[in-house]
């Protein structure tokens, strides 16, 4: 899989561009070495970017830097954007998705940890305070830095709230991204985030990320406000396909569990009542008995 040859590369080319019409870019970057990058790609939802914003303190710690890449929004986002004076480094120009928009971010930070806070969610009230305490904690287990993994609020689901189970990632995606802290070496070792997937490169990563031995660390405090929807609430049955496809790539399922769970959500949706035939809605009754 080749989803970026050289990120190291495409930072200085990114930086670059910015000089052109095509892209534009803050001039005040920091000169001290960030912890964290909060990493924030925005598309014509300047709405959204300002309830970010919001949720952001007034003041930035001098540990915290903030990152925005716009995809050349004609809404005022840019503009926004350009005129928050806590942003650290921006571009605006257009991209092949929001992968590509993730990795481009990725490229432009320069800190130990990376977290992707997306337009329309808020961080929570002390989420730094419980994201400094994590990430200086010493790890005793492994020379590798961890994964940290916060739980999240889920606005659109009366405020459910996701508590991340990373042992279980070979069967689902149960660890929420908003609620993640990478370490930024570790991606840009595996280069990114995979753009030829369209709904589930977070996941693909944080499975690879596993499979390839990186300790993951559980958190107490939710950190998100997660304002839920996106591409994969809108296209559920891609988000689906994709999920197989990349269990099947790491090989944590196999062929026949990916035919079974589709057996179970095409049942799952049907109903009874809506089948014309007698003999179809007995066996859809029979068949959620069966799988279910």
């Amino acid at each position: 899989m080749q989803v970026r040859s050289d990120m190291a590369s495409t930072r200085r080319d990114t930086v670059a561009v910015s000089q052109s019409d095509e892209s534009t870019m803050s001039q005040g970057a920091q000169t001290s070495k960030a912890t964290l990058s909060i990493l924030t790609v925005s598309l014509n939802c300047l709405e959204h970017f300002e309830i970010t914003a919001t949720s952001l303190p007034d003041v930035l710690p001098d540990w915290v830097e903030w990152i925005v890449v716009d995809g050349k929004s004609t809404d005022g986002t840019a503009e926004s954007v350009g005129k928050d004076k806590r942003v650290t480094r921006w571009i605006s120009e257009k991209d092949a998705g929001v992968y590509d928009a993730y990795n481009k971010a990725l490229s432009l930070s320069a800190s130990d940890y990376v977290m992707y806070l997306n337009c329309g969610d808020a961080l929570c009230e002390h989420a730094l305070d419980f994201i400094f305490t994590a990430i200086h904690q010493k790890n005793t287990h492994s020379l590798q830095r961890s994964v940290h993994c916060f739980p999240i609020r889920m606005l659109a689901s009366d405020g459910y709230i996701w508590k991340p189970l990373p042992t279980d990632l070979g069967k689902a995606m149960t660890v929420p991204t908003p609620g993640v802290i990478f370490p930024r070496e570790s991606l840009l070792a595996i280069d990114g985030f995979d753009d030829h997937l369209r709904v589930a490169a977070d996941y693909e990563v944080l499975l690879r990320l596993s499979q390839l031995g990186h300790p993951f660390s559980v958190h107490n405090g939710v950190v998100v406000n997660y304002i839920g929807g996106g591409i994969s609430s809108d296209h559920q049955h891609l988000a689906f396909f994709e999920e197989c496809v990349v269990q099947l790539r790491h090989h944590t399922v196999t062929g026949n569990d990916c035919l079974l769970r589709a057996a179970r959500r095409a049942v799952q949706e049907l109903a009874p009542e809506d089948i014309p035939y007698k003999r179809w809605r007995c066996a859809i009754r029979i068949g959620k008995k069966l799988l279910y």
